[in-house]
């Protein structure tokens, strides 16, 4: 044979070179730039979730902060506004109840119309102090007394009037009006108003009852008392009578007490 010519060993030098560069481009170039875009599709997915997540926290603690605001705000307007009562002790609640009936709310709205200008014209009628303890209303409003308003009718100019509206949020206690009715006296520029008053205590709502506790001389639950050996059987437990309140009277149990204010 003779000798392949010059340019045909470089053609065929670059055919060569050619070929192994596409391999080389098929088996490993290729496939890496696939991956590579593939994981900057991943990363910029994490990023997206990422930025997500940093503004839902932020969004988070903002939350958070206005609802710590709006815990001390209702504290402050609790102890500013409210008496303590705990539902955790039943009786001392209920006495707590007796005296704010008995003894703080008739000076507290004398005080208040007296502050205006205007003039008691009759008084209050409140029922008599409950004789059982109260139980903590879901919404942490009690009202004072329980679903009932406290009518009273007040005198004065329409000045004074509108005065002892506007001063409602000074109120020792919150309270609402629910209509504003005026009627003349008769008497120069004085007017008779008619009023309910709704009454409200903030309170806070009791701990989560603690797990049950086992029945009394050991008897698991669902078990019939016949089976029970005669000699466990659980003695009664002498109740202990709240001490009566000094401040009530012997009336107090039932009725209608008429309030002097």
């Amino acid at each position: 044979m003779g000798r392949i010519p010059t340019w045909a060993v470089i053609l065929i030098g670059v055919f060569l070179l050619a070929g192994v560069g596409a391999l080389v481009f098929m088996l490993m170039i290729k496939p890496e730039r696939e991956r590579l875009a593939d994981l900057q599709t991943q990363l910029q997915a994490q990023t997206e979730i990422a930025d997500r997540l940093d503004a839902t926290k932020a969004r988070l603690e903002e939350v958070t902060d206005q609802w710590l605001e709006a815990q001390d705000q209702v504290q402050a307007l609790r102890e500013a506004r409210s008496i303590p009562i705990s539902f955790g002790h039943p009786a001392g609640a209920m006495i707590a109840l007796w005296y704010e009936y008995r003894h703080d709310l008739v000076p507290l709205i004398e005080d208040w119309v007296r502050s205006t200008g205007c003039t008691i014209e009759s008084g209050a009628t409140f029922p008599a102090p409950p004789m059982t303890p109260p139980t903590a209303p879901a919404s942490g409003f009690m009202q004072i007394p329980a679903e009932q308003p406290v009518s009273l009718t007040v005198s004065g100019t329409l000045q004074q009037i509108e005065r002892l509206y506007r001063s409602l949020d000074q109120f020792p206690r919150v309270v609402t009006i629910s209509d504003l009715v005026l009627m003349p006296t008769g008497e120069g520029d004085r007017l008779q108003a008619p009023i309910e008053l709704a009454i409200y205590l903030l309170v806070e709502a009791p701990a989560a009852p603690a797990a049950a506790a086992p029945a009394a001389g050991g008897m698991e639950p669902g078990m019939d008392p016949a089976m029970m050996d005669p000699g466990m059987a659980p003695e009664a437990a002498p109740m202990e009578e709240a001490p009566p309140d000094p401040g009530m009277d012997a009336g107090a149990g039932g009725g209608d007490a008429e309030l002097d204010i």
